[in-house]
């Protein structure tokens, strides 16, 4: 026979039972802080006073959610807070050498191809080399020479990305250790956040300048990653952090320090665009 509970009852019986059961475990916050804006945070990274700033991004690319990219917020809010105290600002770009003929133009086009970068990329660098030069900071690219533009193509003519990546990480860390050995220099070098790691993934450890420099510079290099928390993918995101996506939101950015002199600096999140009746 069956037999029908009164839906007090029930109700009854359920909220004891929802109130007897252990409320689920939140994962624990790295400890971190908050800060009103990217500027107020960067006073924070910069109070060892290093004198060269590694700064990694996430790169926009045109399948991304559409969004200010990361150059610009750092051009807008963290250049003009560094430029007073800056000799020299590093690029990770490079203009086309026209003496080195096909292969410098087929891999400089066919890397804008397969990166997907917004075309406004090329003017947001523009702007900031332009800001550069008005606070008397020396803006600098990468020249890559006509045999390595070479090296970069494989035999059918496609590009060679593990090449590109390992001698832009040379450039780059070139620029680094002459800024170490210079008296009064203080560098901020720009480009993806793999290149600044002190602490990279053994199979990216050849594309990170960071140890190297670090040798040579000790607590003279700092390295601090910008992060989109919209640009973050699930292979993008360590376990160690991936609790602080949780806090992050419009209004506010996150500082969480990895480790010794490394930082990453979680951007406000775009707010929620609310649902409309359709």
């Amino acid at each position: 026979m069956l037999t029908f509970v009164p839906a007090f009852l029930f109700a009854a019986a359920l909220s004891t039972a929802l109130a007897a059961a252990p409320a689920p475990l939140l994962p624990a916050l790295p400890p971190h802080q908050i800060f009103p804006n990217a500027a107020a945070a960067l006073d924070a990274v910069l109070a060892s006073n290093p004198h060269i700033l590694g700064i990694g991004e996430l790169h926009s690319t045109t399948a991304a959610p559409s969004l200010p990219s990361t150059l610009s917020v750092f051009t807008a809010e963290l250049f003009p807070v560094l430029a007073p105290h800056l000799t020299d600002l590093v690029l990770e770009t490079w203009r086309v050498d026209g003496a080195c003929g096909a292969p410098a133009a087929d891999v400089t086009e066919k890397v804008a191809v397969e990166t997907e970068r917004p075309p406004e990329t090329k003017s947001e660098l523009v702007l900031l080399i332009e800001a550069a030069v008005a606070a008397g900071v020396r803006p600098h690219d990468l020249a890559f020479s006509c045999a390595e533009y070479g090296a970069m193509l494989d035999p059918a003519g496609e590009v060679r990305f593990g090449e590109l990546l390992r001698l832009l990480t040379e450039k780059l860390q070139a620029f680094a250790v002459l800024a170490s050995a210079t008296p009064n220099a203080t560098m901020v070098l720009y480009g993806g956040a793999v290149h600044n790691d002190l602490f990279p993934a053994a199979a990216l450890a050849s594309y990170a300048y960071g140890p190297e420099v670090q040798k040579k510079a000790g607590t003279n290099y700092v390295e601090l990653d910008l992060y989109q928390p919209e640009l973050l993918t699930p292979t993008l995101t360590d376990a160690s952090w991936a609790p602080l996506l949780a806090v992050t939101g419009p209004g506010h950015v996150v500082l969480y320090q990895r480790g010794p002199q490394s930082f990453i600096l979680f951007l406000p999140a775009a707010p929620a665009t609310p649902l409309t009746p359709g």
